[in-house]
């Protein structure tokens, strides 16, 4: 049995590498190395308003591009699975400049259209050229592959569909606190703020006792959405958005109606917090969960957001709701753990 490079995206993993290693023993020899999205210049870069975001990124990229070049010394390994797809990327440029000879396997693809032409045309040359040296590209959403085959046609016998799946017990956690009841959304791909904001206006009118925080960043955030009822808060990492959702009374999730996976992440936090989730029906989020465990409402439509909304804050200590909170959390310990994700990940890195 061969040994396996494992790239990990998180440090609280080393913590349970004997339970990791177990999961995946069956398959491979596993050696893991642990990476980071986020550190404190990233953290800091994250609550500045206007240019924020391109610091935020860059500095995302920088940290990422440190740890792919400390890889090179596995340039002998013969496979490598990153869970971290940024410093994924970095490393298949790097291994295809200097010609290693690995079969690499890179999770979580996400190639997002971007209004400024210039820059999705750079981001798409350069995903083109790194991605020549993987064998594996894992995504989140089943359509994905259609899209993204579509988008990259020289990829499209390698993209492989693996649900998502991630543990949340940081070692070091941030709290919030909110002195009103509220209710809790977040993140920032794919999201529609706007179909939110325009039905809390609508859900305020009768219901006027509930605040609504949305947890992002200032670029997503336009003009118009600040001056709604809805109270944006920047500046809440990884290690503190439990704490954000859990002291909620129920999560929104707004998702544009598009066939790219998103909100996963978020969605799966707040089913493992026993946290009611409203999120958008769309077949993205349809890979993973149905209407036993969450609420959908109808895409781009703020008045049927709005009535779910209503549902549940008049019935978050009653069975209709209790009962979805319980299957759940219920799927998310028994399909959603990272151990489940890696094993998947694993098994469809060596299966061809």
């Amino acid at each position: 049995m061969d040994k396996t490079l494992i790239v990990l995206d998180s440090f609280e993993y080393k913590e349970k590498q004997h339970l990791l290693e177990d999961v995946v023993c069956d398959f491979c020899i596993p050696v893991f190395v642990y990476t980071q999205y986020e550190n404190r210049i990233t953290e800091r870069f994250q609550r500045m308003k206007y240019v924020g975001g391109l610091f935020t990124h860059m500095a995302y990229w920088l940290l990422s591009l440190k740890y792919a070049f400390s890889l090179i010394k596995y340039k002998n390994m013969q496979s490598i699975i990153f869970i971290n797809p940024i410093v994924g990327i970095f490393y298949a440029g790097i291994a295809r400049i200097f010609h290693f000879k690995q079969t690499l396997t890179i999770a979580g693809f996400l190639f997002e259209r971007k209004k400024n032409h210039f820059y999705y045309n750079i981001r798409k040359k350069m995903v083109s050229f790194c991605y020549r040296q993987v064998k594996n590209i894992v995504v989140y959403g089943q359509k994905e592959i259609e899209f993204y085959s579509k988008e990259f046609p020289a990829f499209k016998d390698n993209f492989r569909f693996v649900q998502f799946g991630k543990d949340y017990n940081y070692k070091i956690k941030k709290d919030f606190s909110y002195p009103k009841k509220y209710i809790a959304s977040g993140g920032r791909s794919n999201r529609n703020y706007e179909t939110l904001c325009e039905a809390f206006s609508i859900f305020r009118q009768d219901i006027d006792n509930y605040d609504c925080l949305v947890a992002t960043r200032p670029e997503c955030v336009t003009p118009a959405m600040e001056k709604s009822s809805v109270k944006f808060v920047y500046g809440i990492v990884l290690n503190q958005f439990g704490a954000f959702v859990k002291g909620s009374d129920f999560f929104v999730l707004p998702l544009k109606n598009i066939g790219l996976s998103a909100g996963h992440m978020a969605m799966m936090e707040a089913m493992s917090l026993k946290v009611p989730v409203i999120v958008t029906d769309i077949p993205a989020i349809r890979d993973y969960v149905d209407d036993k465990h969450v609420f959908f409402y109808e895409a781009d439509n703020a008045k049927s957001l709005c009535e779910v909304m209503e549902l549940v804050s008049k019935n978050r200590n009653n069975k209709i709701v209790k009962n979805k909170i319980d299957n759940a959390f219920e799927l998310y310990e028994r399909q959603f753990s990272f151990k489940a994700l890696l094993r998947r990940i694993v098994f469809v890195s060596i299966k061809d």
